[in-house]
């Protein structure tokens, strides 16, 4: 209760230590602040925001290569090396991506980040960049040396913000995608080890992104967002949530995480500080559609009615082989609710509460494929046709793979653009085989004839 004003000696706040204020008045004097990273390993990065005004970038990170401090452009959707990081300090409610010390351990180790300037207190406003649709993110920070509520954060800048925030999550791996995102309805993870939940809580130090609505100028933090533990302050009572958490992975460590959320207070349409928008990065991705725009976090209505069906949608750079699994789940759906995959390409339901779902696809978006039900007492009824939508074919390795959902393959012939037979394969009898190929750099047409006498032609570059 009143100012901060440091005149002689030293007031220190060790990892994990709040300094709370109620007026919004102007502190003096310098403080330090002391703030543990989660375990990263040497050419890791962190989203790293300042509770404090006028701390040097690169004297907070002084064995940090020069060119390796970053900002955002939110133009181009990209991060911005800064010039001059020994001329530079923080923005107050910013925050900077700022690698590792270059002599950090390669091994998982914490690093101790000191901040030392005055602490900021009061309202702060952050002007937001707009360049229109899909160009409104901004990387943003906790300006507090205490931890936000994440969910009054978020409510009070309802006015300007979509309600999502994305937290920059990624050790030194190329396979997994950069962002965890939270909404009220929940967190997804993007695979990493150091990857925690929330709790709707900010700590200090933490950067993230949020997204413009187009509406409001300014994000705005304030002291009655400011807490002094992870003790949930917003949630009531009477708020039911039943969630699923589906995760999409390879054995090249991909790996995408989404959720449904049967809520209090959601709808079939965007809620706001519900509902979360896909961060697009990442070669994998498992998400859902509302209103034309893709989501990993996706609120729907109350009562639960089994008989409704939720779309979903795949994105793979990459060809090859994927599982779709349960990650966890709670609510009602911790019980005898069922839950199934529906692959509309191979006309099977998969009960995922048994198992994970193996399936091979191409690279691409494909929106029609995959669903989640909730009812079917009988699997795999169907009886498809063979065609193209249930057959797969891709490089990988120097083979040639070829893979169908529904049948057993008894022949494969491979040309050339000009006819020529390049490689071929009798007598099958397996859903997939691998034929070498060792011609590159060219389009080659597979003809697959399956053990029932049903052929496909598909052209692919090899």
């Amino acid at each position: 209760n009143g100012v901060v004003n440091v005149q002689s000696g030293t007031f220190t706040f060790e990892n994990n230590a709040n300094l709370l204020q109620i007026q919004d008045v102007a502190n003096s004097g310098n403080v330090t602040i002391k703030r543990n990273s989660s375990l990263l390993k040497r050419l890791d990065y962190t989203l790293w925001s300042s509770p404090v005004f006028g701390q040097n970038l690169l004297n907070f990170s002084p064995l940090t290569l020069l060119n390796r401090f970053y900002s955002y452009n939110s133009l181009e959707n990209q991060y911005s090396a800064i010039p001059t990081p020994a001329t530079t300090n923080f923005e107050v409610g910013r925050s900077n991506l700022i690698r590792t010390a270059n002599t950090h351990p390669t091994t998982p180790a914490k690093w101790l980040g000191t901040f030392t300037g005055v602490p900021n207190n009061g309202t702060i406003e952050v002007p937001l960049a707009d360049f229109g649709e899909g160009k409104r993110f901004n990387m943003i920070g906790n300006p507090y040396p205490s931890p936000l509520n994440a969910l009054t954060f978020a409510h009070d800048n309802q006015s300007s913000i979509t309600g999502t925030l994305y937290f920059w999550r990624k050790t030194n791996n190329a396979a997994s995608p950069s962002y965890s995102t939270w909404t009220s309805a929940g967190f997804t993870n993007n695979g990493e080890d150091q990857v925690f939940d929330l709790n709707n809580v900010i700590r200090t130090g933490q950067g993230f992104f949020v997204e413009g609505n187009g509406s409001g100028a300014v994000v705005t933090f304030k002291n009655t967002q400011r807490i002094a533990n992870n003790d949930d302050q917003f949630f009531r009572n009477n708020v039911e949530r039943n969630r699923i958490w589906l995760n999409i992975t390879n054995a090249d460590g991909a790996f995408s995480q989404m959720m449904l959320a049967y809520m209090t207070g959601a709808s079939a349409g965007v809620d706001f500080g519900i509902d979360g928008k896909y961060f697009n990065d990442g070669g994998l991705a498992l998400t859902t559609s509302i209103e034309t725009q893709q989501y990993t976090i996706q609120g729907l209505g109350l009562p639960f009615i089994p008989a409704n069906a939720v779309p979903l949608n795949l994105k793979a750079s990459t060809a090859g082989s994927y599982t779709i699994a349960l990650d966890h789940v709670d609510g009602l759906f911790s019980g005898n609710q069922d839950i199934y995959l529906k692959d509309n390409y191979a006309a099977t339901t998969h009960d995922l509460k048994v198992a994970p779902y193996s399936f091979a696809t191409e690279a691409g978006s494909f929106s029609e494929r995959f669903e989640i039900v909730y009812m079917n007492a009988t699997l795999s009824v169907d009886n498809p046709m063979f065609s193209a939508n249930n057959v797969v074919v891709y490089k990988k390795d120097g083979h040639l793979v070829i893979s169908s959902s529904i049948a057993n393959l008894d022949q494969v012939d491979v040309f050339d653009i000009r006819g020529r037979l390049l490689a071929n394969a009798k007598n099958i009898n397996a859903s997939t085989i691998s034929i070498p190929l060792t011609e590159v750099n060219q389009v080659v047409i597979v003809k697959i004839k399956s053990v029932d006498q049903g052929t496909v032609t598909k052209k692919v570059v090899n």
